[in-house]
């Protein structure tokens, strides 16, 4: 019998467990959702006459240009919203949502619109799965499928800076926050919601969190929600500001402001009391600045005084602080503890043997641990390279010595640095707009006037990740390292490619043979739609995949290396919604 009552007690306790857990995974589904990423591009605004529609990846026009404005909000899916007319006095626009057949979508839903996104580094300029509709004279969201995320009942729905799939609503003048699954994050209680600009490489904007707003008979008072909807600070600071440099999503630090005096907090505990004028953080030491009484002194983010605020300036000088006071300037190291050094910066580079100083003079110099000068050579600027190289600037040009001294490359740039994420360096002369690429070696691997240089990443398109070289007379592609690529290994489903024949450009297959006469200008490669551009006497026409004119050079484009969709050019050649037309300039 007890055996029995004991098997009923652990059945319970786990029947609870199971619901407790249950209860959880529910409630944390709520925050959960993903931000679709597109991978394919196949519908693309038309512009014709002042109008607009839409074309697809082959250049089929799918909506005839007819409307005053079109949005795609995801250009792998056939949705478009296309808008008729703007009525001055209802603030509305006239819209119809049609896809690819030209059938109606929505029907049960008004003055459907995209939702701009407010900050985004994409080439699509829209929130991508869901929409607003209107209704009764409210905004409500609803999917890209037509299911109805929220009933219509706000009065505004806006995307939040950096913050994809989450949306600032706002009911009687009052706003809140609302995810993409329609999650009410914030209630509408709040005069204001902004995002707090924290990004994470690994989790993005995930747990970016909220700074709120309400107003006191004293004015705004400012608090904090996290990504999940918790307050973390009641709304009752002057101004309050994330320290987003610090990259920790469990302990977050504000600057916080109580009576025009400044506090530092971690989460809602104080570390440093509301007597600072100001704070200011780097990132480099993991140290505050601190202002008091007109004076500058540093803690640590544990709120440890390591210099008192007792200087009229601190600066920063790689792993040294410059401590100014009057005419004189004391140097400290990160801990706070003062030095006597005739260097007021040193900086460690990837080698422990060497850090780069900067003296009193602004003269920069290699030493090594203990301070000792193993190369002064009055450079107005050093950089560490890999490889123990380093660039240098001398009289206003730059170069790349040794760790010797040596000159492996001859100062007479504008510009060197490092080109992206590669094994590269880009050297610039602006007087010429001459580019020149080095790898890691400090070998020359390549060199073109009036250049333009565009780096490729590895897609379904394409098979490795290049750059590309490109004037008004030359072409030619790069792997990482520098090494020099042929086209054909580069677009592997090109049965054309660029060549140059003589001094003029055509097409050859891969083979080699001359598909296309050299007779032009310029050419570009094919695109991942099949077409390439020809340019002969300063205009532009267009080729398709077998090399076959079906655009005679008649557009006159800026561009060193336009993109063509059939015979549509592209009229934004960076990043923005990608918009196609056929009109020639008059």
């Amino acid at each position: 019998m007890k055996k029995k009552i004991v098997w009923i007690i652990l059945a319970v306790i786990l029947l609870v467990a199971i619901a407790v857990t249950s209860i959880i995974m529910i409630n944390e589904s709520k925050f959960q959702y993903s931000v679709e990423e597109i991978k394919e591009y196949n519908y693309f605004v038309l512009i014709k006459d002042k109008k607009y529609g839409v074309i697809d990846k082959y250049a089929n026009v799918v909506i005839e240009p007819n409307y005053i404005a079109v949005q795609i909000p995801n250009p792998s899916k056939p949705v478009f919203i296309c808008i008729n007319s703007y009525n001055q006095e209802t603030k509305d626009y006239e819209s119809v949502v049609y896809n690819d057949k030209q059938e109606v979508l929505l029907e049960n839903y008004k003055n459907v619109q995209a939702i701009p996104l407010q900050t985004n580094i994409e080439t699509n300029p829209y929130e991508k799965s869901v929409l607003t509709y209107k209704e009764d004279g409210k905004y409500g969201i609803v999917t890209l499928e037509g299911k109805k995320v929220t009933n219509a009942i706000y009065d505004e729905i806006s995307s939040i800076n950096y913050k994809e799939g989450t949306f600032l609503v706002k009911q009687d003048d009052k706003v809140g926050v609302v995810n993409m699954k329609g999650t009410v994050l914030i209630n509408t209680e709040y005069e204001t919601i902004t995002s707090d600009n924290y990004y994470n490489e690994a989790t993005k904007n995930k747990t970016t969190g909220f700074i709120v707003s309400k107003k006191t008979e004293d004015g705004y008072r400012y608090g904090y929600i996290n990504y999940r909807g918790k307050v973390i600070l009641n709304p009752e600071y002057t101004e309050l500001e994330r320290v987003t440099q610090i990259p920790s999503e469990e302990d977050i630090y504000f600057i916080a402001f109580k009576d025009g005096q400044a506090g530092l907090l971690k989460n809602n505990e104080v570390i440093l009391n509301y007597e600072y004028e100001d704070f200011e953080y780097n990132a480099q030491n993991n140290i505050f600045i601190v202002q008091r009484n007109g004076k500058k002194g540093v803690v640590t983010d544990k709120g440890e005084i390591t210099i008192r605020p007792e200087y009229d300036n601190i600066l920063f000088g790689g792993m040294y602080l410059n401590a100014v006071r009057g005419d004189e300037t004391f140097i400290f190291d990160a801990k706070g503890i003062r030095i006597q050094t005739e260097n007021v910066s040193m900086t460690e580079t990837d080698n422990p043997n060497y850090y780069i100083a900067i003296d009193k003079n602004d003269t920069y110099k290699l030493v090594d641990a203990t301070g000792r000068t193993l190369l002064d050579d009055n450079y107005t600027y050093i950089e560490d390279l890999p490889g123990n190289y380093f660039i240098v600037a001398r009289d206003g040009k730059n170069g790349i010595i040794d760790n010797y001294g040596n000159v492996v490359v001859e100062l007479k740039y504008t510009s060197i640095f490092r080109f992206n994420d590669t094994n590269l360096l880009q050297a610039e002369i602006s007087e010429t707009k001459t580019i020149e690429l080095y790898n890691m070696q400090m070998q020359k691997v390549a060199s073109m006037d009036g250049a333009s240089i565009t780096q490729y990443k590895k897609s379904d398109a394409i098979t490795q990740e290049y750059i590309m070289l490109a004037s008004a007379n030359n072409l030619e592609y790069y792997d990482v390292e520098g090494n020099l690529l042929d086209p054909k290994n580069i677009f592997p489903s090109n049965q054309v490619l660029a060549k140059k024949i003589g001094d003029k450009w055509g097409f050859v297959d891969r083979t080699g043979n001359e598909v296309v006469a050299g007779i032009y200008d310029m050419v570009t490669d094919l695109n991942e739609y099949g077409y390439a551009g020809i340019q002969k006497d300063g205009k532009w026409g267009v080729v398709d995949k077998m090399g076959t004119v079906i655009q005679e050079p008649v557009y006159e484009l800026e561009w060193l290396q336009p993109s063509f969709l059939g015979k549509y050019y592209r009229i934004n050649a960076w990043y923005n919604e990608a918009r196609y037309s056929d009109e020639i300039a008059e």
